[in-house]
Protein backbone atom coordinates (compact mmCIF):
# COMPACT_ATOMS: atom_id res chain seq x y z
CA UNK A 1 0.00 0.00 0.00
CA UNK A 2 1.23 3.43 -0.49
CA UNK A 3 0.67 6.92 1.18
CA UNK A 4 0.99 9.95 -0.52
CA UNK A 5 0.80 13.10 1.70
CA UNK A 6 -0.35 16.62 1.01
CA UNK A 7 -0.06 19.63 3.35
CA UNK A 8 -2.66 22.78 3.12
CA UNK A 9 -2.78 24.42 -0.55
CA UNK A 10 0.62 22.77 -1.69
CA UNK A 11 0.30 21.36 -5.52
CA UNK A 12 2.17 17.84 -5.13
CA UNK A 13 1.97 14.91 -3.61
CA UNK A 14 4.88 13.50 -2.06
CA UNK A 15 5.44 9.21 -1.48
CA UNK A 16 5.46 9.48 2.43
CA UNK A 17 5.09 5.48 2.97
CA UNK A 18 5.12 2.28 1.78
CA UNK A 19 3.35 -0.54 4.08
CA UNK A 20 3.68 -4.02 2.77
CA UNK A 21 1.02 -5.76 3.92
CA UNK A 22 1.04 -9.79 4.53
CA UNK A 23 -1.60 -11.78 2.92
CA UNK A 24 -3.68 -11.05 -0.64
CA UNK A 25 -5.95 -8.42 -1.71
CA UNK A 26 -8.68 -8.50 0.73
CA UNK A 27 -6.22 -7.79 4.02
CA UNK A 28 -4.52 -5.05 2.21
CA UNK A 29 -7.92 -3.14 1.49
CA UNK A 30 -8.78 -4.13 4.96
CA UNK A 31 -5.54 -2.61 6.41
CA UNK A 32 -5.91 0.27 3.68
CA UNK A 33 -9.41 1.56 5.12
CA UNK A 34 -8.35 0.84 8.85
CA UNK A 35 -5.28 3.46 8.19
CA UNK A 36 -7.23 5.80 6.40
CA UNK A 37 -8.96 6.73 9.89
CA UNK A 38 -5.65 6.54 11.60
CA UNK A 39 -3.12 7.79 9.83
CA UNK A 40 -1.21 10.69 10.84
CA UNK A 41 2.22 10.09 10.53
CA UNK A 42 4.49 12.17 8.78
CA UNK A 43 1.58 15.26 8.60
CA UNK A 44 3.09 17.12 11.51
CA UNK A 45 -0.03 18.11 13.59
CA UNK A 46 0.98 19.85 16.81
CA UNK A 47 -1.74 18.04 18.70
CA UNK A 48 -3.12 14.86 19.04
CA UNK A 49 -6.88 16.14 18.99
CA UNK A 50 -7.87 17.06 15.36
CA UNK A 51 -10.63 16.26 13.09
CA UNK A 52 -11.13 13.70 10.27
CA UNK A 53 -13.10 13.29 6.58
CA UNK A 54 -12.14 9.64 5.03
CA UNK A 55 -13.39 9.34 1.28
CA UNK A 56 -13.32 6.58 -0.71
CA UNK A 57 -12.02 7.37 -4.08
CA UNK A 58 -12.42 3.99 -5.70
CA UNK A 59 -12.30 0.11 -4.70
CA UNK A 60 -8.90 0.72 -3.98
CA UNK A 61 -8.01 3.97 -2.15
CA UNK A 62 -9.10 6.28 0.25
CA UNK A 63 -8.64 10.25 0.67
CA UNK A 64 -8.26 11.77 4.63
CA UNK A 65 -8.74 15.23 5.36
CA UNK A 66 -6.98 16.04 8.58
CA UNK A 67 -8.18 18.79 10.41
CA UNK A 68 -6.20 21.15 13.20
CA UNK A 69 -7.77 23.80 15.25
CA UNK A 70 -4.47 26.10 16.28
CA UNK A 71 -4.68 29.31 18.48
CA UNK A 72 -2.55 32.00 16.52
CA UNK A 73 -1.05 33.86 19.38
CA UNK A 74 0.55 37.04 17.01
CA UNK A 75 -3.21 37.43 15.38
CA UNK A 76 -5.47 36.53 18.79
CA UNK A 77 -7.70 34.59 16.46
CA UNK A 78 -8.41 30.73 15.56
CA UNK A 79 -7.15 29.07 12.31
CA UNK A 80 -7.27 26.44 10.70
CA UNK A 81 -4.78 23.77 9.14
CA UNK A 82 -5.57 21.33 7.18
CA UNK A 83 -3.54 18.35 5.87
CA UNK A 84 -4.37 15.04 3.56
CA UNK A 85 -3.31 11.52 3.59
CA UNK A 86 -3.84 9.55 0.24
CA UNK A 87 -3.96 5.39 0.64
CA UNK A 88 -3.68 3.43 -2.65
CA UNK A 89 -3.34 -0.09 -2.66
CA UNK A 90 -0.91 -0.78 -5.13
CA UNK A 91 0.71 -4.09 -6.45
CA UNK A 92 4.52 -4.16 -6.48
CA UNK A 93 5.29 -5.31 -10.44
CA UNK A 94 9.46 -5.19 -10.22
CA UNK A 95 11.86 -3.79 -8.17
CA UNK A 96 15.74 -3.17 -8.56
CA UNK A 97 18.38 -2.03 -6.23
CA UNK A 98 20.65 1.02 -7.91
CA UNK A 99 23.95 -0.38 -8.75
CA UNK A 100 26.86 0.69 -5.68
CA UNK A 101 28.51 4.06 -6.58
CA UNK A 102 32.12 4.28 -6.78
CA UNK A 103 34.52 6.85 -5.88
CA UNK A 104 35.62 9.44 -8.58
CA UNK A 105 39.16 9.71 -9.60
CA UNK A 106 40.54 13.07 -7.94
CA UNK A 107 40.31 16.22 -10.09
CA UNK A 108 43.46 17.67 -11.47
CA UNK A 109 43.01 20.80 -10.36
CA UNK A 110 45.18 24.22 -11.19
CA UNK A 111 47.39 23.69 -7.97
CA UNK A 112 48.26 20.04 -8.99
CA UNK A 113 48.87 20.34 -12.41
CA UNK A 114 51.34 23.69 -11.47
CA UNK A 115 53.51 21.27 -8.85
CA UNK A 116 53.69 18.49 -11.28
CA UNK A 117 51.62 16.30 -9.38
CA UNK A 118 48.48 13.82 -11.64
Amino acid sequence: MLVETKNGDSDGWILKDKVHVEGGREQALARAEELSLTYTRGLYLSRSDHGRVVFRISETSWLAEITESLWSTSREEAFTKMRYARLTVAQLISSTEPPPVERPAPKKGRLRRALGRD
